[in-house]
């Protein structure tokens, strides 16, 4: 047994070959549905959100990034001059 060695499977950045076929599929069933659906049958909100869900399928999630920036606290002296 190898530590810390991948010594098979398959190699880095290579999909999984179900999830590249059930990803197509749903792209297809996606864009049937959509060529399907008939502009009159829809409100704007429900045709929005019709488009949201399906983007959740579609499009990866992007992780969330934060620049921590350093802040420098600064000192100000008042004096008081009569």
């Amino acid at each position: 047994m190898a530590y810390g060695i991948k010594t098979g499977g398959r190699t880095k950045g290579v999909q999984n070959k179900i999830t590249k076929e059930v990803k197509g599929k749903l792209q297809l069933l996606i864009d049937k549905t959509i060529d399907e659906l008939s502009t009159a049958n829809l409100s704007v909100s429900h045709k929005l959100k019709l488009l949201e869900l399906a983007l959740n399928y579609t499009l990866p999630k992007l992780a969330h990034t934060y620049n921590e920036v350093e802040q420098k606290v600064k000192s100000y002296t008042v004096e008081v001059l009569e």
